[in-house]
């Protein structure tokens, strides 16, 4: 009303706070045991917008509905009144459970293949283009997005943005369960670097524990002091986040800390220079590995990591192919196309030489923007050392390491672990097997 200037009497509002209780209860029971596919509040926009908004989370999911049932002959308030309620989507049971707990509701109609939703109330029929309302629906971010990322990546995200849908090869070997640990064998030492401002350190610790390894937290100030040496160390992890808030550029002042102190700088010099170990850096990590030129120390020209094509710090959920490649973690998992977590500013992998000079271990699903969030070259996102013992990546394989951390999962699976799993499972085997 503020917005249009005009004042009215009628205000959306809860009158039942109890019946209001009672329904969330009766929703969040259901969706525990597996009963509701689908479901979205009624809010800003009002119906019409809930339930357009349904379909654009997918391609091919139609819809045809029929409001007639809740007694409102004003369509125009049927489809925009802003009254607080529920869309769920969910098979025909759920209504004896819904009445049994006393939660009204009234079924409104049922998805359907296609690009088209049809609204009846009444004597209307309405029809609605799903890829066209979506685009009306995502111009407001355009515009918005084109005084943060510019016109050009701001009218590459609105062309892409629906053209770019997760589609997944899962390895034909996986099964989903989490490996088992031999509690007889004793577990290979593994260490979490980290740095004033990293994240994500317990999320990749769990991902090493989970794969059977002793994790050991080493912060900076471990090396720098010599308290710690990474001498009984095999493979270290270092993590995402912004070390020193990134004030000198993607991890630029988190190198400094190890060229500048000598007891770290041994340290991992020593580590990188024995055949028994392994490595990996995701995200900041990722810039720290690629900023002291670990990667390729043969290379005259080393990779450098470049601010995002878009001018900004990236979060979402893509996907990537994994190539053919000799990374100890990552070579089981060839061919696959699996979702994964990006976040990150300086995520563009600028590379000097033709891709046929690196160990291109995996590459982002699409080429271009908003697939690839950064302008990788050669839409690189994970790459490896020569002998495969030491792997970078900007992509969160640690943020994305069960069935609930995906943004979207292949439906009917009941998986203990992602295939991500692997990657660290595998670290542990090379290790053993030496």
């Amino acid at each position: 009303n503020q917005v249009l200037n005009k004042v009215g009497n009628e205000v959306p509002t809860i009158k039942d706070a109890a019946s209001f209780k009672n329904t969330f209860n009766v929703i969040q029971d259901l969706i525990k045991a597996s009963k509701i596919a689908a479901g979205h509040d009624i809010g800003s926009g009002g119906l019409i917008t809930t339930l357009l908004e349904m379909s654009f989370a997918e391609l091919n999911l139609g819809a045809e509905y029929d409001l007639t049932g809740l007694g409102e002959a004003d369509t125009i308030k049927a489809l925009f009144a802003e009254n607080i309620a529920i869309v769920i989507q969910a098979d025909a049971s759920v209504e004896a459970e819904l009445a049994a707990k006393g939660v009204a509701f009234t079924k409104i109609g049922q998805p359907k293949e296609g690009n088209t939703i049809t609204v009846k109330n009444g004597d209307t029929s309405l029809e609605f283009d799903i890829t066209k309302t979506r685009d009306t629906w995502f111009k407001t971010s355009y515009l918005l997005d084109q005084k943060q990322s510019g016109k050009e990546k701001a009218t590459e995200r609105y062309n892409n943005y629906k053209n770019q849908p997760l589609h997944y090869t899962f390895p034909v070997h996986f099964t989903g369960k989490k490996v088992i640990i031999d509690a007889s064998k004793p577990r290979p030492k593994a260490a979490i670097i980290r740095e004033k401002g990293s994240n994500s350190e317990r999320e990749m610790a769990n991902a090493m524990y989970l794969a059977g390894f002793d994790v050991k937290d080493v912060h900076m100030t471990d090396l720098i002091s010599g308290r710690e040496t990474l001498e009984d160390i095999q493979f270290i992890g270092a993590v995402g986040g912004f070390s020193n808030s990134d004030v000198l550029g993607s991890a630029k002042g988190w190198a400094g800390a190890f060229l500048y102190n000598e007891k770290a700088k041994t340290a991992l010099e020593n580590f990188f220079k024995r055949e028994d170990t392994l490595s990996v850096g995701i995200c900041n990590g990722c810039q720290l590995f690629i900023e002291l030129g670990l990667i390729n120390p043969d290379h005259e020209q080393k990779p450098r990591m470049l601010h995002n094509d878009s001018r900004k710090h990236e979060s979402g959920f893509t996907s990537v192919k994994v190539q053919e490649n000799s990374s100890v973690m990552l070579s089981t998992l060839a061919g696959s196309t699996l979702g994964v977590w990006i976040s990150h500013g300086e995520g563009k992998f600028d590379l000097p030489y033709e891709e046929s000079r690196y160990d291109v271990v995996a590459k982002y699903a699409y080429n271009g923007y908003p697939a690839n969030p950064n302008g990788s070259h050669f839409d690189i996102a994970m790459m490896a050392s020569n002998d495969g013992r030491h792997l970078v990546m900007m992509p969160h394989i640690e943020r994305s390491m069960f069935q609930w951390n995906w943004a979207y999962y292949p439906e009917g699976r009941t998986d203990e672990v992602s295939p991500w799993h692997e990657a660290f499972v595998n670290a542990r085997l090379w290790l053993e097997n030496r």
